[in-house]
């Protein structure tokens, strides 16, 4: 059974490697963060566009891996850094936003599984229209920060 749905997620993932579009929106560039062992935290990234002649706003994602996930945003407040819950993303007509490390991002929380480069996690995100858009998509290992040696 295991070896089943590693077949599976693998098969969805080679569809995942292509841009997603429906109702006007496409997802491009999508990963998770490879978890970090004995943490139960992660977060996802993504190039959102929207092709549509009207604003559509992202409200939220569900996944079965997580049983919440947020909408975040890294702000700079009094000199620090610091990230931020949001309640949705608007995405103007003909625009495109950029999910990335330290601006906005889902943060998914008390994850079911260690995620393992490799895998693939399925993300629905959800619109203020009703509309939904289920994506299949490839966990990454986090980049480590170049080690400085000082003398």
């Amino acid at each position: 059974m295991q070896k089943l749905i590693v077949v599976v997620s693998f098969l969805l993932g080679l569809i995942s490697a292509f841009p997603t579009k429906a109702s006007n929106i496409e997802v491009t560039n999508a990963y998770v963060r490879e978890s970090i062992p004995g943490n139960n935290i992660t977060s996802a990234y993504m190039t959102i566009t929207n092709t549509s002649a009207r604003v559509v706003k992202l409200l939220g994602a569900q996944s079965p891996i997580s049983d919440r996930i947020e909408i975040h945003n890294h702000i700079m407040d009094d000199g620090m850094m610091k990230m931020r819950q949001m309640e949705s993303i608007d995405i103007d007509k003909n625009q495109t936003v950029h999910l990335q490390p330290m601006g906005l991002h889902l943060m998914l929380f008390d994850i079911k599984n260690q995620l393992k480069s490799g895998d693939f996690v399925s993300i629905t995100l959800t619109f203020k229209d009703s509309s939904s858009q289920t994506l299949n998509i490839p966990i990454k290992k986090m980049l480590k920060r170049q080690q400085h040696h000082h003398h």
